[in-house]
């Protein structure tokens, strides 16, 4: 499947030259250099080194609330960008999505001249990877969605990271504007949850670079399978159109993920060499390759999600077995697919495979898609609405209607709540009876700005969320861990959105 990739944003910029990156050494060609990043911060471009000089697009570089650069007073006790708090000395909108959104306006003519440099006729998809807790992610990004929505045949798919629950509640305020902004307005949103990704005894800061390649394995799993060896003949060959028809129920996603090593000793290429030439008479051994493969598939399913849920809740489910063809038996491969939907309770499983003769291990990937019972996002309405209920006093009414300048609207009190019956989509959000209550329905394509945002980013951006892998035992699960969230800074107490 081939993608054009735009990463807006700190987080967005780093993760995608993270996926360039894992392009190049897996021999994945999934974009044909069809990439851009946005940013209203210039130091955020130094931090990559796959992307080119020519697909890093700056705006806002005119605009009098953004600073391109933190500055900071070598006489204060805190000389360190980690410490800073304040819009003055804060990089890019410094958290502020609507100055996002205002800024991604204003330079929608310098943003669909970088478009142009961008062929949609040569991809399947579009997808939009950013920070969902920073205010260039979550403002830029809803802009550029739309727009590209506005003139891409092509489905247009968000990636995006939520906030650990240890940073800041402005910060998880904007993550959950962001996604009840995204979910109506995307064709899919696959949020990569960093409270589960964490660990406990390191800094989420510290812990990007490990996080990123993780989420890139897994988004390659998925999206680049088939584009390393296209020529490699295979009856199961995973299709492009398999992916999109999964994902196009809408809502949130999540992405399970597990591997095991294969024999690759003279007997084992000998007997792999046998079954491909259809020499190989029917053993109990091929019983027990497709009993590893119905193993595979259960760690996989039992994997640390990148957004953590309720399986049972999804819609629609996609494998990927990724490996030497002769290991990927179809016996296997059909066990793990009724274990799927056991599993699930959807009978919409669809699988295919990734052949790739010189591996040395099988790879399952399992889509879930539009799952609608998703603790993490009740987590995050919940604070969303203690924070917006603190801004305007504890007896004041919380307006419900505010939305991102120039794209869907984002519910202050109900900030994750479902989409109104005209949506297309299905996803819905479990909150309280009062939150529920006091939610309104996105008004469609208008754009009103959220009055009660507020101006100052102070984030507390640490995180120990320490999660484990619930991976069968009997079947090595893949170690990998998620991706970094867009704004998030170091383990100092208290840290900048200078990540946006």
């Amino acid at each position: 499947m081939k993608l054009s990739l735009f990463g807006v944003g700190d987080a967005g910029t780093r993760l995608v030259d993270e996926l360039l990156q894992a392009e190049v050494e897996t021999g994945r060609n999934f974009t044909d250099g069809n990439v851009l990043a946005f940013n209203t911060a210039a130091e955020a471009f130094g931090e990559t080194d796959a992307l080119p000089e020519e697909r890093q697009i700056l705006i806002g570089d005119t605009h009098s609330a953004v600073n391109q650069y933190v500055e900071l007073d070598a006489d204060g006790p805190d000389t360190d960008a980690a410490s800073a708090t304040t819009r003055d000395n804060s990089p890019g909108v410094a958290g502020d999505p609507e100055l996002g959104a205002e800024v991604a306006d204003d330079e929608l003519p310098e943003i669909r001249r970088a478009l142009d440099l961008v062929d949609d006729t040569e991809v399947d998809a579009a997808m939009v990877v950013a920070g969902f807790g920073g205010g260039t992610g979550c403002g830029v990004g809803s802009v550029l969605v739309e727009e590209l929505k506005s003139i891409y045949e092509i489905p247009v798919y968000v990636l995006g990271a939520l906030p650990a629950a240890e940073e800041s509640d402005e910060r998880a305020h904007t993550a959950a504007r962001a996604v009840r902004t995204f979910v109506p307005l995307a064709d899919a949103v696959l949020p990569i949850d960093n409270e589960s990704w964490a660990r406990s005894t390191q800094p989420l800061a510290e812990q990007y670079d490990e996080i990123n390649e993780m989420v890139a394995t897994r988004v390659l799993s998925l999206f680049a399978a088939g584009e390393s060896d296209p020529a490699t003949v295979s009856e199961m060959r995973i299709d492009p159109a398999d992916v999109m028809r999964t994902l196009d129920v809408g809502g949130l996603s999540s992405i399970g993920h597990a591997t095991i090593e294969v024999d690759t000793s003279d007997e084992g290429l000998l007997a792999r060499l046998l079954q491909l030439l259809g020499l190989a008479e029917e053993t109990p051994d091929t019983q027990t390759d497709a009993a590893t493969i119905k193993r595979l598939v259960r760690s996989a399913l039992n994997s640390k999600l990148t957004l953590p849920c309720d399986i049972e809740s999804t819609d629609r489910v996609l494998v990927i077995l990724s490996g030497p063809p002769a290991d990927i038996s179809r016996k296997g491969f059909e066990t793990g697919r009724y274990l799927l939907e056991e599993e699930t309770g959807t009978v919409e499983v669809l699988a295919g495979d990734e052949p790739l003769p010189n591996a040395s291990e099988i790879t399952a990937t399992v889509l879930f898609s539009n799952v609608t019972d998703v603790s993490r996002i009740d987590e995050l309405q919940e604070r969303a609405v203690a924070y917006q209920r603190e801004q305007d006093g504890d007896t004041a009414v919380v307006d419900t209607t505010t939305a991102i300048d120039g794209a869907t609207a984002v519910a202050a009190d109900a900030s994750t709540a479902a989409p109104d019956d005209d949506s297309d989509h299905s996803f819905e959000f479990h909150g309280t009876a009062e939150q529920q209550g006091n939610g309104d329905a996105h008004d469609g394509d208008t754009g009103s700005t959220d009055a009660d945002a507020g101006d100052e980013s102070t984030a507390t951006d640490t995180s120990d969320g320490d999660a484990t892998d619930d991976s069968a035992a009997d079947t090595p699960a893949d170690a990998d861990t998620g991706v970094e969230d867009d704004d998030a800074t170091t383990a100092a107490a208290t840290s900048s959105d200078e990540h946006e």
